[in-house]
């Protein structure tokens, strides 16, 4: 209802919450039998007609008038994690070489690098080991013992995107630090435990539509999503994930056809993180020494900590600090969107060693990535008593080192690069290189590579090198390359196929000349579901190699023991109890069959989120029910969850039942066997199709409150055939 005053329209305030119309906080309104009334010439743009003859108003408000419809990306819903199949997980890599020298005596070499975890509610607790013997060719080298390698124990928690590791690690290098492999306790921030979490911050874009509109958004000429909107402004949040700067193309399309085309540039970058969004890590033991060669030697006792914080959309700052009874070391560092849509990165350390001194460090960086080209410098230095923790207090740092690479990309004429490095350091001479690549794609599917580069300082040398690639069918790819350095010209062919799920058994080829000798090499590989397999062989004037190995793992769960191939994701054990050579894997993908108890492992797991565990139904007999031929099941990281496909046992057949006066069942009775719940209806002609029938069964009929009970027995079995019995009897009810 509308109020009409001196001229003006008013209307009351719940007609503008429900036009979606904004008015200003300082509207003067009036009243009028006790209610509240806006005059609508308030809103910009406003125009209206009144028809007196049927009492009614048209209105008309420009578009900026109408609130703003945010098209918002939806929160991230983390899906419940499946309970946790206590399990014991072993995996191996065994490699074997033999090599015959022409002018020396022959060398074998056993490798075997195992890896043992245990995983229940608590976590995952993981140890590798490394062993190395050499049995003959090098009398100096002893044969090496069986060495630790890493032992961890991990804890995930999910629900706060956080993660504990307990043993050995390595602590999160920043911008301007170094990965250090410690021995000790870490806890931080861990995004990848909620699947799809965008850390980044991503671009908005705005539009305006004067009608109930749909939008099309094109990021860099590609087609990325469709929304319909209202009247009115609206904004797009829920932007694709993308990386780099680039531009987005908004077409608006009213009811009638009518077309809007909006233009907007976008820069995003995944080493931002949003307004509000904190990272960080912190880290406390003591620094690992001679891994690979000690099994236990630590060095050091020291803590660190990295933290980085999204201030706003376009600047995140960072700081990190490292403390050890003799060295302290404390940095700060921002990553900022620029003008240009160049990102930038700079830092500034200071550290003070015991012995050393004091000391520095800075670092700048630009970036920018196009739809057409890419730009990348960095440049960082030192002074000669600068130390990072884990770096040894006798190797001083370098004092400048600058680095760029440019690429140019196009459809047509392929890419091409340029790149320079220069390292000056405070004792060794001067180190400067310039390289180029050019690569086009040629004969459909082939592509071309040219890559030179040059020593400028430190050295004399170039290098031109053309490899020429092309994939075929059925995973096969030949190669042919040519390399041009100091002089000497190295060439080779080679073809090579990839072992896939589909056909696991690959193999490669290679013929060329190397250091100005001939050399022949060959391989082949097996991909298997409990294993992979390789063997290769290369020959030259001088030398003849032979080198084997296999790979895979063994999983011990749910009192079933597994041959498997390694374990580095999460796995379930499915079961299909009773059913023998059943085809499991994820999706649409079998990637094994179930054993002679109906159970199989399926690996590789995404952990934390959904994994949908699927049976072929085409393996089952006909006479089986399932509910479901999918289950979905969400592990934990390296992790197994146990998944059950409840199925009807028995045969199905299809009997017909009469009563006492030798006339059909009436449709519509229900049938159900002895101490089975499912219930079957008679249909048509006295008829009931039943399953879950054994040998021998008592079947009960219901009709009207009473019921009566038969005896069915089954003839022998047949390959998918339903039998057909009958007529049984059915005493003591009347029609």
């Amino acid at each position: 209802m509308f109020l009409e005053r001196a001229g003006l329209l008013y209307a009351p305030h719940d007609a503008f919450e429900e036009w979606r119309v904004q008015l200003k906080p300082d509207t003067p309104s009036i009243e009028f039998k006790g209610e509240l009334y806006w005059p609508l010439s308030a809103v910009p743009g406003f125009k209206s007609k009144v028809d007196f003859a049927t009492q009614s108003v048209a209105l008309l408000f420009a578009p900026e008038s109408f609130s703003a419809l945010r098209l918002s990306k939806e929160l991230v819903k983390r899906p419940v994690a499946s309970p946790v199949l206590p399990s014991v997980f072993v995996n191996y890599d065994f490699n074997y070489a033999a090599s015959a020298l022409r002018t020396a005596q022959s060398i074998h070499d056993v490798g075997l690098l195992t890896e043992v975890g245990v995983s229940n509610g608590w976590g995952v607790l993981t140890s590798s080991q490394v062993a190395r013997h050499v049995t003959s060719g090098l009398e100096q080298e002893e044969p090496r013992p069986l060495l630790r390698l890493e032992t961890t124990f991990t804890h995930d928690f999910p629900e706060i995107n956080r993660t504990l590791r307990v043993g050995d690690a390595t602590t999160r290098a920043g911008m301007w630090g170094r990965n250090v492999y410690f021995g000790g306790v870490q806890y931080g921030t861990n995004f990848a435990l909620t699947p799809g979490f965008i850390s980044q911050p991503l671009p908005s874009l705005r539009g305006l539509s004067a009608a109930p509109s749909t939008v099309e958004l094109y990021v860099n000429d590609v087609l990325r999503q469709v929304s319909s909107v209202p009247a009115g402004p609206f904004a797009i949040d829920n932007f694709p994930i993308v990386s780099g700067s680039g531009e987005a193309r908004l077409v608006v399309r009213d009811l009638l056809g009518r077309e809007t085309v909006l233009v907007q540039s976008f820069f995003a970058s995944s080493t931002l993180l949003a307004k509000g969004l904190s990272d960080w890590s912190v880290e406390a033991g003591k620094v690992r020494l001679n891994l690979g060669v000690a099994s236990d030697s630590y060095g050091d006792a020291f803590a660190s900590g990295t933290w980085r914080r999204g201030i706003t959309d376009r600047l995140t700052l960072e700081g990190r600090g490292e403390i050890t009874p003799k060295l302290r070391t404390l940095g700060l560092g921002a990553v900022t969107a620029m003008p240009l849509q160049l990102l930038g990165t700079m830092a500034l350390v200071a550290s003070d060693e015991s012995g050393v001194g004091t000391g520095g460090s800075w670092l700048l960086g630009l970036e920018r990535n196009g739809l057409r080209s890419s730009l990348s410098i960095q440049a960082q230095g030192a002074t000669s008593r600068f130390r990072l923790l884990g770096q040894d207090v006798d190797l001083a740092p370098n004092k400048l080192q600058v680095a760029g690479s440019w690429t140019w990309y196009s459809e047509k004429a392929g890419s091409f690069g340029l790149g320079f490095a220069d390292i000056q350091r405070f004792t060794d001479p001067r180190v400067t290189t310039i390289s180029a690549n050019y690569s086009i794609n040629i004969l459909q599917r082939g592509s071309l590579n040219i890559a030179a580069s040059h020593a400028v300082n430190g050295g004399t040398g170039s290098s031109v090198g053309v490899t020429f690639t092309m994939p075929l069918d059925n995973s096969r790819t030949v190669t042919a390359s040519n390399t041009s350095h100091g002089g000497v010209n190295d060439f080779y062919a080679a073809a090579s196929r990839t072992p896939s799920v589909e056909t696991p058994l690959g193999w490669r080829v290679l013929a060329g000349r190397q250091q100005e000798e001939s050399r022949l090499e060959g391989g082949a590989y097996y991909m298997g579901s409990r294993g992979n397999l390789s063997g290769e062989l290369s020959a030259s004037r001088d030398q003849t190699a032979v080198r084997t190995g296999a790979s895979g793992g063994f999983v011990a769960a749910d009192g079933h023991v597994f041959a498997t191939r390694r374990v580095d994701q999460a796995f379930a054990v499915a079961e299909v109890a009773g059913y023998p050579d059943v085809g499991m894997g994820l999706g649409s993908n079998v990637l094994t069959r179930t054993n002679a108890e109906g159970i199989a492992l399926i690996p590789n797991l995404w952990p934390y989120q959904n994994n949908s565990v699927r049976i072929d139904p085409r393996d089952l007999p006909l006479s089986a029910e399932l509910d479901s031929i999918e289950i979905l099941a969400v592990p934990a990281w390296r992790s197994g969850v146990k998944v059950k496909f409840p199925v009807r046992g028995g045969r199905g057949a299809l009997l017909k039942i009469t009563f006492d006066d030798g006339e059909p069942a009436p449709a519509g009775a229900t049938v159900e066997v002895e101490g089975d719940k499912a219930q079957f209806y008679v249909a048509r002609r006295g008829e009931a199709f039943v399953t879950g029938l054994q040998t021998d069964n008592r079947v009960q009929l219901n009709w009207q409150g009473r019921h009566c009970v038969f005896g069915v027995t089954l003839p022998p079995a047949s390959p998918d055939e339903i039998p057909r019995l009958g007529p049984f009897l059915c005493k003591g009810i009347e029609r």
